[in-house]
């Protein structure tokens, strides 16, 4: 039944992932499309109607991922926008945080060692200016909640995940001294895949991301400027992360219902901080090593270890014949005392 729910949930979510970027339906093409629509476009003589600055526009769209019009807000205390030649404001600018920009222009200055990109942003009508492209991606944010969630945890990725795996760890030694025995860890406490389930998503999530860092950056950088929960307007390697992170949520969920029904508050929340710990650690390892191509190999041999775990030593085999109590092996029933052989 809760598998069905989940699956259920899963509809629902990515539908509801659907209606709200629709809007961006035009704006979050595959990079691979827009790719083979610019070289069409750009290599084509025979399109007379194609002006070279909207050429240039889209070569910029497709290498840069923004374009005209494009919002940024400011994330950074403050911002300075200067004048250039022929501009009719001859004033300098300060933008500040929590700002609004819209891209106005975009004027690449050609040099030997590398092109200098300036942007013209404007936060109304009376207040615009230009700013070099690489100062104002390190100062500003894309104006969507999705990017703004990847750039806090980006920024911060460091701090939470070690913070992750140290209450992780406190949580582990913590439920082990209460139940005064050491024991590595405790597999046999609930009967449940979802936990299990949970840690190899992880484990996918972690190699997926890494792999698209190595392989395919430009993806990221297309998904971080233009992101859409819906993975049917995604690359299909982009479209497997965002599936695998909607299902890492579900699993969550399943996981939260499955704590509540067999634990106590106390031991609800180690079971859960010990969990997230033992998650992020698995995430931390593989994204690591798939760096380096080693996680390829270890990734498999991982989720070959949980599923044995699973099998082996936590699902019940045997259902109590007296009050149907599940069992992982024959003998006397630690709910009824009844004698099962």
């Amino acid at each position: 039944m809760r598998l069905i729910l989940a699956i259920l949930l899963s509809l629902l979510l990515v539908s509801c992932g659907a209606g709200v970027d629709e809007n961006r339906a035009n704006e979050a093409d595959s990079v691979v499309s827009d790719s083979l629509l610019a070289d069409s476009l750009v290599s084509d003589t025979s399109v007379v109607t194609l002006s070279r600055m909207k050429a240039d526009s889209i070569r910029f769209r497709l290498t840069h991922h923004y374009t005209d019009n494009f919002n940024f807000c400011v994330e950074s205390d403050s911002l300075q926008l200067i004048p250039l030649e022929g501009d009719a404001h001859k004033d300098t600018f300060m933008v500040v945080e929590g700002d609004l920009l819209v891209v106005a222009a975009i004027r690449v200055i050609p040099a030997q060692d590398a092109d200098t990109v300036w942007v013209k942003v404007a936060r109304d009508q009376y207040t615009m200016g230009w700013v070099v492209e690489d100062v104002l991606l390190a100062n500003t944010v894309p104006d969507d909640h999705i990017s703004k969630a990847i750039h806090c945890l980006s920024g911060s990725r460091g701090v939470w995940m070690s913070l992750i795996v140290v209450f992780g760890v406190v949580g582990f030694f913590l439920r082990r001294v209460r139940q005064r025995k050491l024991q590595v860890l405790q597999f046999d406490e609930m009967d449940s895949v979802y936990p299990f389930l949970f840690i190899i998503n992880v484990a996918l999530v972690a190699s997926l991301y890494a792999s698209v860092q190595n392989f395919v950056p430009e993806f990221w950088q297309e998904f971080y400027f233009n992101p859409t929960l819906n993975p049917f307007q995604l690359p299909p390697i982009m479209a497997a992360l965002v599936v695998l992170v909607w299902t890492m949520v579900i699993l969550a969920v399943a996981v939260l219902d499955e704590v509540y029904h067999h634990f106590y508050i106390v031991q609800a929340l180690g079971y859960l901080v010990e969990l997230l710990g033992l998650a992020m650690l698995v995430y931390l390892v593989v994204s690591w090593t798939t760096l380096y191509l080693v996680g390829y190999v270890l990734l498999p041999l991982l989720i070959f270890l949980v599923l044995w775990i699973y099998f082996r030593h936590v699902r019940c085999k045997y259902i109590c014949g007296e009050c149907g109590q599940p069992l992982r092996r024959k003998g006397v029933c630690a709910n009824c005392g009844a004698e099962n052989a």
